[in-house]
């Protein structure tokens, strides 16, 4: 069977929401089997990734197979086989595109809930792309966001991603000309850029914002500068990868099992950044939620 939902559904971003949540509560996702993901390069501007994860619970193997690229057009190309751990069988190949956006979409609805602030409406988004829509769709689906503010280097696809989120009907949506005029003042910002520099984010944050930083993560590129890293709890899917992936500033974040079943008070009156690397487990509790609901 192969699968691959045209767009991310706000019911499926709750239920893939629900499931992690489930997952960190009850241990299925610490008793997945992660090997840390395996990345080839060449030197020929291509990049060869895999991302496999078995869950005995769930009784699925999958790996995420992919190339990064440099582009123009799209930069990332995957696919999802998804395996019976019981019979050996194939039972799905997914497109990896789907199995990432939903999973980013669900995974920042998880975040989002524990960090922002009850009564955060301001979202900033700076990027335009497929993620920029995910972090809508995770953010409002966990808070009553009223009002959005956009800023791409490309202000024609700020512009429909603007009107995506006003025909949506739930939020006001406009574009703004630069990352400090979109994030000033807001209660929740999403970064979801290619870019390899700190990104000029507004400087009269409000104490309580949340950051869900979804672009470049690696030591030597970061969509945020390390002091504002640093200004407050650190949130990742897993402090192993996170460290290994984006540097040792991660090692004292708090990881996605401990923010689930740990106390954690004030978190909604600080900043708080939520720094994704991804992980295959949670691409697997997408596909475990994909395969259960084909015509999804």
């Amino acid at each position: 069977m192969s699968l691959a939902p045209p767009d991310t559904r706000a019911g499926d971003v709750l239920a893939v929401a629900g499931l992690i949540r489930d997952g960190l509560r009850g241990g299925t996702l610490g008793r997945m089997t992660v090997p840390m993901r395996q990345v080839v390069d060449e030197g020929h501007g291509v990049k060869f990734v895999s991302m496999p994860a078995v869950s005995l619970d769930h009784g699925l193997y999958i790996a995420k197979i992919a190339t990064i690229g440099n582009g123009p057009g799209p930069t990332v190309t995957s696919v999802v086989p998804v395996f019976s751990t019981r019979t050996g069988n194939l039972l799905a190949v997914l497109d990896g595109a789907a199995v990432t956006n939903l999973k980013c979409a669900a995974v920042t609805a998880v975040v989002t809930d524990h960090c922002a602030a009850r009564d955060s409406a301001d979202l900033a988004i700076i990027g335009s792309g497929v993620q920029a829509w995910q972090q809508y769709l995770g953010v409002s689906a966990v808070r009553e966001i009223t009002r959005v503010r956009v800023h791409s280097r490309t202000p024609a696809h700020a512009e429909v991603l603007c009107a995506r989120i006003r025909a949506a009907g739930r939020a006001t949506a406009h574009v703004c000309a630069s990352a400090a005029e979109a994030t000033s003042g807001a209660d929740v910002v999403a970064t979801a850029t290619t870019s390899t520099s700190p990104l000029p984010i507004a400087t009269d944050l409000p104490a309580h914002v949340h950051i869900n930083c979804m672009g470049a993560h690696t030591p030597q590129s970061r969509e945020l500068t390390r002091e504002l890293l640093a200004a407050g709890p650190l949130i990742v899917e897993s402090i192993e990868t996170a460290v290994a992936e984006a540097g040792e500033i991660h090692r004292t974040a708090i990881d996605l099992e401990s923010l689930e079943t740990g106390e954690h008070p004030g978190l909604d009156e600080r900043p708080t950044v939520f720094s994704s690397t991804g992980h295959a487990a949670l691409d697997l509790v997408t596909c475990a939620h994909l395969v259960a609901h084909p015509n999804h």
